[in-house]
């Protein structure tokens, strides 16, 4: 050791040599404190190891000096030497050892000697000889193998120049060190025989022969044939010898060819092989390593040898495939001395002469394959640590690595995760594979046979293989095999090609692991497959394996490791479709199914009680939503689990997916009707926020049957309701007010705040409609049974359908009322009736000509909705309404942005009725921007969208487009009934509550 200056710097502690030797090693690299620790204490460090190694790290750091300790920086969970290029002596080594191999493939032969000699100046004795831990490091295996490569190579070149002298005592020292190393006595031979020691020469190759012969089976390699062949003749002149190719350690070695067939019919992967193959042959200073990753089944395998078959000429001197059989049912995966020794048999190494030191074999292979351009396909890998010891240095070779894990360790060039192949691309691999040409009318069924077998290749081909043993078996009778209940699997087997074997090998390797985690993660695939949710989180997981979320998190983490699982977005986790066939037979032979059940139960009804209390922050804790849900849990704290309506918002948006599917299946699944119509309820409010128009249409459809088949009279009169708002939502005034009365006759269901609500929004309904008088009517029934102790929530709920119903007589009105709703909402938090109360006012002050003061509204209303808060029909209504608010004020370019806003939310929704109120006003804006011909362009549009609805707009959107002819018989309802304002900028509707 030297410091900056040059002057030796001797390290005088064991630990402290021991500590630098595992850093140099891995010079410029993050050593892990593992790997640190095992450097001083072995595989057995003390109990003290983590305090101690830092105390050492402190002393190495002394030791080395200012300039050079500086350097030594702990970098995450290890530590990190920094090196300047030329002050390693293995750099500076191996540098002078690759020129001297180029030269003498060149027939460079004076080159090669200095090259050689200056290389072998830099190795002064045993590398890191007076390290007792470090000597086992594979590096100095390494540092070996390649010290003899660079001797060969000066042999070489002294034997073409010339230069004897000396030789053959070297040479006679390196024989018996190494008796097995042919090059060394082919050299030998030919060096006795110039020397004038004809017949030594001659016993040399007899004694090697016996030696090869007798203790392996072997003859001498054609390297050394040749040689005898040359002194027995009488050429082994300097003119005549041609030297042994630098790049073969084993001259006699066979090119490998191992790879197997590609998979037959192979389709799409484009993309993926692209990359692939572009890494693979870039040119780079290491070898070029690509893991492809993905679940069982997707196809890693068979784009591998595909890509590799392809490359075979890239790789002259061969291609190297081994199985790692991490999963192969029935197999153990190989351990790396095993992989180790097939891998060198492959390049021509004989077994016998591997060592069984995982190790020394590894530095062998990496002796073999360093000057040699080689394709290694690594396949069905089951850990970093089994692959590692088997990676390549030469910069000339590359490796392709499939396996199920991240393997995110091993710094590869590149990582390719598969996901299952494409519609298109399924439907095609099962044309091709089953040797069929699908009609107009089987493609269909073979599109939903490609969907049942999860556009899994593996899948996929055994259903192929079905249909082309047996032509009697049609695409629509294998479909439905595939789609009989629990039997998915038993038709996706096939010889040996089986989805649930290859998925099994997975699940019992983590059920029978030493480790907790991987435990853990079999456990909760089987809890899975019985709740049966789109998607998992760690919070569901804790509950229903009874955990904490933690662990509950690094069990779901796990099995998206081993491909069980994908991680869809941050902390949600969700199975492919045969994964989840797998999981219900899990749970489904569950040794404690009473047990399993409780839990499952236990957790739907907390999933149940956070959407109940989600509904009450979206509606302020309504009393309308107290009997809703499930009893509170014992000894649960009676606080909301939201701390603001935002955050019940944010929650549901996570949750909506398994919410939607639990309300939405059939005779109520696990909840059971009653509990699921009840589901529904609480849902509505959320749904009805968000503008989910399609879901809140499908379930509230739902409710109303399972209510009136079950007969439960409450149920049904409050799921009218909800459909009543869902109809009015999406255009349908008129039926929406049909529903309201429906409801509203079911008189011994109602409360009365239910009846006064439901009157209220029918006076809003009757307004919109144009009917005045019914509307005042309805409004005055309705405020007649408002009770003394009516709580804020609900008056100011009130408050507006009063302002809502006074603005065609009393704008000014209006306003007042409105305003005292905004206040009262404000006060208790209920953000959601500020929106509704900001919106109508931003529309009166727009009625009243006033379009800055409506712009100040609108404005605060949008401010509200950034904070996560939203009520997608007050929304439309704010966005229109602030676009009408820009034009009428002289800014069309940003009126028309608020139009493009709004009409990319309705896209993203599907929310037809929305996009028709967008189009119209979007035409107002790019009219005002002077483009007449794209303005009717949308209003075509949006009459399209509104036809049908009771829009205030379509009488005015039929005068913008010019008359259409009517079928005789036919009107729409919506010409029937007009609003105060109709010009242009008059609005449309708005929203009212259904409690």
């Amino acid at each position: 050791m030297e410091d900056a200056a040059g002057a030796p710097r001797p390290i005088a502690q064991p630990k402290s040599r021991a500590l630098l030797a595992a850093l140099l090693l891995q010079a410029d690299q993050i050593v892990s404190f593992g790997t640190v620790m095992s450097a001083l204490w072995g595989e057995r460090p003390p109990a003290s190891a983590v305090a101690s190694l830092h105390n050492h790290m402190a002393r190495l750091r002394k030791d080395l000096g200012p300039d050079v300790g500086a350097r030594l920086r702990t970098v995450g969970q290890g530590f990190r030497l920094s090196v300047a290029d030329g002050e390693l002596d293995c750099e500076v080594f191996a540098r002078h050892g690759s020129r001297a191999l180029e030269a003498l493939r060149s027939e460079e032969w004076s080159q090669a000697e200095q090259e050689a000699e200056a290389a072998l100046r830099m190795w002064r004795g045993e590398p890191l000889a007076d390290t007792v831990l470090a000597v086992e490091h594979p590096q100095i295996a390494y540092f070996e193998a390649q010290r003899l490569r660079v001797l060969e190579c000066r042999f070489e070149a002294c034997l073409r120049l010339g230069r004897l002298d000396g030789l053959s005592a070297e040479l006679d020292l390196l024989v018996g060190q190494y008796p097995l190393r042919e090059t060394l006595h082919r050299q030998l031979m030919l060096v006795l025989d110039r020397t004038g020691r004809r017949a030594e020469a001659l016993a040399r190759f007899h004694s090697l022969r016996r030696l090869l012969v007798d203790e392996l089976g072997v003859e001498p390699g054609p390297a050394v044939q040749q040689a005898l062949e040359a002194i027995l003749s009488g050429r082994n002149r300097a003119d005549t010898i041609r030297p042994e190719p630098a790049a073969a350690l084993h001259a006699s070695a066979p090119r490998p060819a191992q790879l197997p067939s590609a998979p037959a019919h192979f389709v799409g992967r484009s993309e993926e092989a692209g990359e692939i193959r572009s890494t693979l042959l870039q040119a780079r200073s290491h070898p070029a390593l690509v893991v492809i990753t993905g679940m069982a089944g997707v196809g890693k395998t068979g784009l591998a040898l595909h890509i590799a078959q392809e490359l075979r000429t890239a790789f002259p001197d061969g291609q190297l495939y081994l199985n790692l059989h991490a999963a192969t049912p029935g197999a153990s995966p190989l351990e790396p001395a095993q992989a180790l020794s097939l891998l060198l048999q492959g390049m021509g190494v004989d077994p016998r002469t591997v060592s069984a030191d995982a190790a020394a074999s590894s530095a062998l292979l990496r002796s073999t394959l360093a000057d040699r351009r080689v394709l290694l396909v690594l396949d069905d890998v089951s850990s970093a640590n089994q692959l590692r010891p088997l990676l390549p240095a030469g910069a000339g070779c590359a490796v392709l690595v499939t396996s199920r894990l991240p393997l995110a360790t091993l710094g590869a060039d590149r990582h390719v995760r598969l996901e299952p192949l494409s519609p298109g691309m399924s439907t095609l691999l099962l044309e091709k594979a089953s040797g069929r040409r699908w009609t107009a009318e089987e493609s269909a069924g073979a599109a939903h046979v490609a969907d049942l077998c999860g556009r899994l290749p593996l899948a996929l081909r055994i259903s192929a293989a079905r249909l082309a043993t047996r032509r009697t078996l049609t695409v629509e009778a294998l479909a439905e095999r595939l789609t009989a209940h629990g039997a998915r699997l038993d038709h996706l087997e096939l010889d040996d090609l089986s989805v649930r074997r290859s998925l099994s090998v997975s699940q019992e390797a983590l059920a029978t692991s030493d480790q907790a985690r991987d435990r853990d993660a079999a456990l909760a695939l089987t809890r899975l497959g019985g709740l049966d949710l789109p998607e998992y989180s760690p919070g569901l997981l804790a509950r229903l394996m009874d955990v904490d979320e933690l662990r509950a998190d690094l069990a779901l983490e796990r099995l998206a490791e081993v491909a069980l699982l994908d991680e869809t977005r941050a902390y949600r986790y969700s199975p492919h479709d045969l994964v989840r066939e797998f999981a219900r037979e899990l749970a489904a032979g569950h040794t404690d199914l009473v047990r399993h059940h409780e839990r499952e139960e236990a957790t739907l009804h907390w999933y149940v009680s956070r959407a109940t209390a989600c509904a009450r922050h979206l509606r302020h804790r309504s009393p309308a939503l107290r009997d809703l849900g499930p009893a509170a849990e014992p000894g649960a704290p009676d606080h909301p689990p939201f701390r603001d309506t935002a955050a019940a918002a944010a929650w549901a948006d996570q949750e909506a997916e398994n919410l939607i599917f639990l309300a939405g299946r059939p005779d109520g699944g696990r909840l059971g009707p009653q509990r699921s119509i009840e589901l529904i309820q609480i849902l509505s409010p959320y749904l009805h926020d968000r503008g989910l128009v399609q879901e809140r249409r499908a379930l509230t459809h739902r409710a109303v049957a399972a209510a009136r088949q079950s007969g439960n009279r409450k149920a049904e009169s409050a799921a009218i309701r909800a459909l009543a708002v869902t109809q009015y939502s999406d255009g349908y005034v008129n039926e929406a007010l049909l529903l309201i009365d429906e409801s509203l006759a079911m008189d011994a269901q109602h409360s009365p705040t239910t009846r006064m609500l439901a009157l209220g929004n029918r006076a809003a309904l009757l307004k919109e409609l144009g009917r005045h008088a019914e509307a005042r009517a309805a409004l005055r029934e309705a405020l007649a049974l408002r009770p003394e102790d009516l709580d804020d929530f609900h008056q100011a709920l009130l408050l507006g359908h009063q302002g809502y119903v006074s603005e065609p007589t009393d704008l000014r009105l209006a306003v007042s009322y409105h305003l005292q709703s905004l206040e009262l909402a404000a006060r208790i938090g209920a953000e959601v009736i500020c929106l509704v109360a900001l919106s109508n006012t931003g529309h009166c002050h727009l009625a009243l000509q006033e379009p800055e003061a409506a712009l100040s509204r609108f404005a605060a209303a949008l401010a509200i909705t950034a904070t996560g808060v939203m009520h997608w029909n007050a929304e439309r209504e704010i966005r229109v309404g602030k676009a009408r608010a820009l034009r009428l004020l002289g800014r069309p370019g940003e009126a028309r942005r608020e139009c493009e806003t709004l009409l990319g939310l309705a896209s993203k929704r599907g929310d037809t009725y929305t996009r028709g109120l967008a189009e119209h006003e979007y035409g107002h804006a790019l009219r005002a921007c002077g483009d007449e011909r794209a303005a009717r362009e949308h209003w075509r549009i949006a009459l399209r969208a509104l036809d049908g609805t009771d829009a205030l707009v379509l009488p005015e959107l039929h005068r913008l487009v010019g008359p259409r002819p009517t079928p005789e018989g036919s009107h729409h309802p919506a010409t029937e009934h007009r609003g105060p304002y109709e010009a242009p900028g008059a609005r449309d509707h708005r929203d009212f509550e259904a409690v």
